[in-house]
């Protein structure tokens, strides 16, 4: 810390120091120190720390005491990076401004500090020259820590920026293909309906020419009949008559007017109504991603185990573990149960509201901002699966020769899969591995957080978790966490089969070992016991934590524990 002083009112006026000025913070003076001359001052002597003029820097070199000085042209001394030049009183000419007023923050000569300063705090002005320098310093500090901030979120917004009209241009190409298969397949209904039009009226054509011919020849007989009976019975002999009587006799018979003729009716068409909603549907729609603090649907509550209050217990699967819980919305997630091949989405109530046949024992689940389902196989496959929103499971990636283990997508979707080994890989939202990283340890479990970094769990087998790491976004570790607690405990090690987050950034560790679930905040070194035994919660392996802030517990036992902070 700078010493203060109180100075006597018989303080030599001329003080026996070196100050180093920048030369953008010097008042380079005019007036020669010894003579007060203000022509030709063109001298400046760095021992002494005075302006000469032309006449006496000649006596300052001849006297035996300054005859050795360093005497310099002021303009070098004006070059100079750190240049020796002492600021000149305004008030009292010829004085130097040695002193410093700490109450008044002036720099002084001691001419100044005996006619108004004698009661103030005072230094030397080469004490406060330092004192201000490490200000500065420390203010730089400050000041690029800011910048870097505010590069940093530039940076993310370009990269938003970016990534959104990225998006645009995929969904443009994809309204369009839509576009037209859409009107392909109207094209291809109105088409078979012609095509079934034009069937009918040859159909008709054919009956009609049928119909006609043996009407007309019926016509044609019946008319020769009547020609034959009105023209030929006076004249006609005795058999001739019998012959034509005979031909009436067997011929008017055939003539049936009493049956009815069976006549086709025209064709009838029936519009379909045009439904918008329907529309919509087969083109699809947009999903906006809500803006992060919009999503925040609750307040942030300390973590307080006695505070902590269950919502609901069910009982998903007898006797079977939850491997993975992932939250879709305020009151849903899907889950994935040991040995099952089926998905099953619960409500909080533990209804079972749709469950997904696969043909695959899933492990770990994780939602995409489109809100699809990614999922990892239970037996570390190299294939990463897709639940898309109409429940088409499809082949989302195949990191071979690595196997998929815990999964997670960040807010810019990115999605990072551990493998059991040292080795993340990451992809993008079209299942591409685009980079790598290091995690120094078996990866496990992971989850991405808000900020861009990542926490994973490694150890040494398939649930035991040895450390708890979390990553930033250059790839380093910033964050280890050993299994230290705030109660002054420490573990050897947790077990479990997938870790969460919520909107806080706060990591959730299971541990099936001490019937616990273990909070990270930030970046403390210890974290908190969530659960106490009054909440009965026994081997959690799965958990997560929804919109609204509640934490989902999946235990070994195949129940399921909702709990509110």
């Amino acid at each position: 810390m700078a010493c203060f002083h109180r100075i006597d009112i018989n303080v030599s006026s001329k003080m026996a120091s070196k100050l180093s000025i920048r030369r953008a913070q010097v008042h380079v003076p005019n007036t020669c120190a010894w003579c007060e001359s203000i022509q030709d001052v063109n001298w400046y002597c760095n021992d002494c720390l005075e302006v000469l003029c032309d006449r006496c820097k000649e006596i300052h070199k001849r006297a035996n005491r300054t005859k050795n000085d360093d005497v310099v042209p002021i303009k070098e001394a004006n070059k100079q990076d750190e240049a020796v030049l002492p600021e000149v009183c305004k008030t009292h000419r010829g004085k130097t401004c040695d002193l410093y007023c700490s109450d008044c923050d002036i720099a002084m000569c001691t001419m100044c500090f005996t006619e108004g300063h004698k009661q103030h705090t005072f230094k030397n002005i080469e004490e406060e020259i330092v004192s201000q320098k490490q200000y500065m310093q420390d203010q730089l500090k400050i000041l690029k820590s800011k910048s870097d901030h505010f590069n940093d979120n530039l940076s993310k917004r370009h990269e938003v920026n970016k990534s959104v009209k990225e998006s645009v241009a995929v969904i443009r190409q994809t309204v369009q293909t839509q576009r037209q298969k859409l009107k392909a397949e109207i094209d291809s209904i109105a088409d078979a309906v012609l095509v079934e039009l034009s069937a009918l009226v040859n159909e008709e054509e054919k009956s009609y020419q049928q119909d006609c011919k043996s009407n007309e020849q019926t016509i044609k007989e019946i008319k020769q009949l009547i020609k034959d009976v009105e023209q030929k019975t006076e004249k006609m002999s005795t058999t001739s008559i019998l012959e034509l009587t005979g031909r009436l006799r067997t011929t008017i018979p055939l003539y049936d007017v009493t049956k009815k003729s069976v006549l086709p009716r025209p064709p009838h068409f029936i519009p379909g109504e045009l439904n918008a909603d329907q529309i919509k549907s087969m083109i699809g729609y947009i999903h906006v991603g809500k803006l992060k603090t919009d999503d925040l649907r609750y307040e942030k509550k300390e973590v307080d185990s006695k505070k902590v209050s269950q919502i609901s217990t069910f009982l998903v699967s007898q006797q079977t573990q939850i491997n993975s819980i992932c939250p879709i919305d305020d009151n849903h997630a899907w889950m994935s149960v040991h040995g099952s091949k089926v998905l099953v989405k619960v409500n909080k109530e533990g209804k079972v509201t749709e469950s997904v046949s696969l043909d695959f024992n899933p492990w770990c689940l994780a939602m995409t901002n489109t809100e699809e389902l990614l999922i990892t196989f239970r037996n570390s496959s190299p294939l990463i699966h897709k639940l898309s929103k109409d429940r088409r499971v499809t082949r989302f990636a195949d990191i071979s020769p690595f196997g998929a283990w815990g999964i997670s997508v960040s807010d810019n979707d990115e999605v990072f899969v551990t493998t059991a080994t040292t080795t993340i890989q990451v992809l993008n939202m079209s299942g591409e591995r685009i980079r790598q990283i290091s995690c120094g340890g078996d990866g496990q479990s992971i989850v991405c957080m808000t900020t861009g970094c990542i926490a994973v769990t490694t150890g040494t087998s398939m649930y035991h978790c040895k450390e708890m790491i979390v990553i930033n976004k250059s790839d380093q570790i910033i964050q280890k966490w050993s299994g230290e607690l705030d109660n002054g405990q420490e573990l050897e090690k947790t077990t479990q089969c997938n870790i969460a987050r919520d909107r806080y950034d706060r990591v959730f560790v299971p541990d099936s070992y001490t019937n616990q679930v273990y909070v990270l905040s930030g970046n403390e070194r210890k974290a908190k016991c969530l659960l106490n035994k009054t909440h009965g919660v026994t081997q959690p392996l799965a958990v997560c934590v929804d919109r609204c802030g509640h934490v989902w517990i999946g235990c070994y036992n195949g129940t399921v524990h909702v709990m509110e902070l």
